[in-house]
């Protein structure tokens, strides 16, 4: 697992721009985790050309739309690139219907 540093770049190329356009959802609420995901993505796609991997996956529920903001970056970035969404497998979420059932399996296999 890479997990890059991207709070220089999230401030530099997407907070001070929201900022700057006063970007907020209903005049109420900064977008801070819309803003996040395309970054996330960017950094997704980066790391998977770096390792000359294929597949990139995520770990949204769908309970939002995080999901599509994730693949559809993905997508844009590297058109190629196949994005595994496990909360859409019908095999992963009848056994994992939420975070609760994953954190469970999580620390019984914690080792």
């Amino acid at each position: 697992m890479i997990i890059p540093d991207l709070r220089q770049d999230f401030v530099d190329d997407f907070i001070w721009a929201a900022v700057q356009a006063n970007a907020t959802y209903e005049d109420r609420y900064l977008l801070g985790t819309a803003l996040a995901r395309p970054l996330i993505a960017k950094a997704m796609v980066k790391v998977a050309i770096e390792e000359g991997a294929h597949y990139v996956a995520h770990g949204a529920t769908g309970k939002g739309n995080d999901q599509i903001r994730f693949e559809l970056g993905a997508y844009a970035l590297h058109p190629s690139i196949e994005v595994i969404s496990p909360w859409r497998l019908p095999e992963f979420y009848t056994t994992f219907p939420g975070r609760k059932e994953l954190f469970a399996y999580a620390e019984v296999r914690m080792t």
